[in-house]
């Protein structure tokens, strides 16, 4: 640089002033280290925030300082050539800058023993307090204690001589993170939170249900940004907390993420309102909405703000993916437009599939119109006598074979030309069809020609299976995905199986039969098997009614 735009450090004062024209902000309650360049103010910076709990820091401080070595390193900069090394920390309710500044001065030794052991040259460590410095490498009593910080119109300031360079100091953390952290709570909006996240767990329970709502969530987004464009500051409440609860499905991120540049600066602002309304105790909450919006600032170039918000959802959930690649993304310097890329065609073939998956299963699916009431007291009422009910083992004998006989009158009525069943008669058949040896005599070893109406009837009975008896689906949909599987429509089997082992891992004949598909097995040495088993079920009937 030319002599006209070099700094000129020439005191304490001054390099105690400095410091949020190095990073670009003021880090309240943090520590930052700085290794000066040709220029003084060239050379590379990290910040590392300090918890607020005081024994804490020595771990924090030294992992800091080794990270801030290998940093500098991998910048080209040896730190054997000298560090500069900031405490910075806000006296609390209690105390006063002197207090503050002695409870940072152990810091100062745990970095300088770190950063000595790394051969790196601590040229100076300043505590900053209160608008006051202090200089922890003096010896000198009182000396470099709480000198006020120069006026910002000393003609000897650093701020005067950045001034006449046409620079300007950051902002303060604290005034940053007013963006996206809450400050105060709104109860009826928490309230609302916590009902937003009881339904999103009652209506998420499989894995269709789960791709109705991203589905949904990407929907509002759009509908979101669309509204913050037109230069809304607010959200209806209920799509706000349902944006929140939503935003937990990485897909959802994904679609988050695959914004268009001219979207960005109403998507940060919708990102950060959403963040604001997460106050305890649903941070949690927050930390997706907190990653897109530091997304969002790293790709316009907010790196301050980015790595901020980083901060608080890795704090929260240190092990959140999506934030953890972003912040690896900004530490290695890579082009945050190869994330959006990404993000759009994993968005893109996301959605294709839920649509694929969604016309596949469109065949079973749980329905959603006004018979889903009908269906629910149904099975409501059927599960509620099944439970009453001390069935010996002659009792669970015959009702399982109830169960086939109604089953066998319900096809005979599909083969006919029905479309429909008994609300009292298809309950019944659901409610049986839970007992394994039923379901395993319900499976499908008539000829060809019979498969139609024996898919047609399981499709029938999982689609009545509605919340909250999703979980009774789960015969159902093997039944239907085994007469799939005989009709070599694997891609339905796959499917159903699938669901099934959405709803419970741990169903065994699902699992078995998708496995079966996976290794290319015949279908009809399964069916083989399945016949000598009902014989068996007939022959013991016989035998079971003496």
């Amino acid at each position: 640089m030319s002599p006209d735009n070099t700094v000129q450090m020439t005191s304490l004062p001054q390099l105690a002033q400095i410091l949020p024209y190095l990073i670009g902000h003021y880090p309240d309650d943090s520590i930052a280290f700085h290794a000066p360049g040709s220029n003084f103010i060239d050379g590379p910076t990290m910040t590392c925030p300090l918890p607020d709990d005081p024994a804490e820091w020595k771990d924090t401080a030294e992992l800091a300082a080794r990270r801030f070595v290998a940093y500098a390193h991998d910048r080209g900069h040896r730190p054997s050539e000298g560090v500069i090394v900031y405490l910075c920390r806000e006296p609390r309710a209690d105390e006063t800058p002197w207090d503050t500044a002695a409870l940072l001065a152990p810091v100062a030794d745990w970095v300088f023993t770190v950063l000595d052991d790394q051969r790196a040259d601590v040229l100076w460590t300043i505590g900053l307090v209160a608008n006051r410095w202090w200089a922890y490498g003096c010896t000198i009593e009182g000396c470099c204690e709480g000198e006020p910080l120069p006026a910002p119109d000393d003609p000897g300031s650093i701020t005067a001589q950045m001034a006449r360079l046409g620079r300007t100091p950051g902002p303060r953390t604290r005034d940053i993170v007013k963006e996206f952290r809450p400050t105060t709570a709104d109860t009826g909006f928490l309230n609302a939170l916590n009902t937003a996240i009881d339904q999103f767990k009652a209506r998420c329970v499989t894995r269709a249900e789960r791709d109705t709502m991203l589905t949904s969530t990407c929907a509002q987004i759009d509908a979101a940004t669309r509204q913050f464009r037109a230069g809304a500051t607010v959200l209806d409440r209920s799509v706000a907390t349902q944006l929140i609860v939503g935003l937990h499905d990485d897909g959802a991120v994904e679609a988050g993420m695959a914004h268009t540049d001219d979207d960005l600066p109403h998507a940060r602002r919708l990102w950060a309102y959403l963040a604001r309304h997460c106050a305890e105790p649903f941070t949690q909450e927050a930390v997706p909405a907190l990653t897109l919006y530091a997304f969002a600032a790293w790709r316009q170039g907010d790196l301050t703000a980015a790595r901020l918000a980083l901060h608080d959802a890795l704090t929260t959930d240190p092990e959140y993916e999506p934030a953890i690649d972003i912040q690896l993304g900004i530490i290695d310097g890579e082009n945050p437009h190869d994330f959006v890329t990404a993000s759009r065609d994993n968005h893109d073939y996301r959605m294709a599939h839920l649509q694929h998956a969604a016309q596949v299963a469109s065949e079973y699916r749980p329905v959603t119109d006004s018979t889903a009431v009908r269906h629910r007291e149904a099975l409501d009422t059927a599960t509620e006598y099944q439970a009453t009910r001390a069935d010996s083992h002659h009792e669970q004998l015959r009702t399982r074979y109830e169960t086939i006989d109604i089953i066998s009158g319900a096809l005979a009525d599909f083969r006919s030309g029905a479309t429909q069943l008994p609300e009292e008669i298809a309950a019944r058949i659901v409610l049986g069809l839970q007992d394994p040896e039923t379901r395993d005599a319900a499976l499908s070893t008539g000829e060809e020609y019979e498969l139609p109406a024996e898919r047609q009837l399981w499709a029938n009975l999982a689609r009545r299976c509605v919340p909250p008896h999703t979980a009774k689906a789960r015969p159902l949909l093997t039944l239907l995905g085994w007469v799939a599987w005989r009709q070599n429509d694997t891609v339905t089997a796959r499917q159903a199986f699938s669901d099934a082992l959405d709803i419970d891992p741990n169903y065994r004949l699902a699992r078995h039969m998708l496995d079966g598909i996976r290794v290319e097995l015949d279908p009809a040495e399964v069916l083989a098997d399945r016949r000598e088993a009902n014989l068996r079920f007939a022959a013991g009937r016989d035998l079971d009614n003496r």
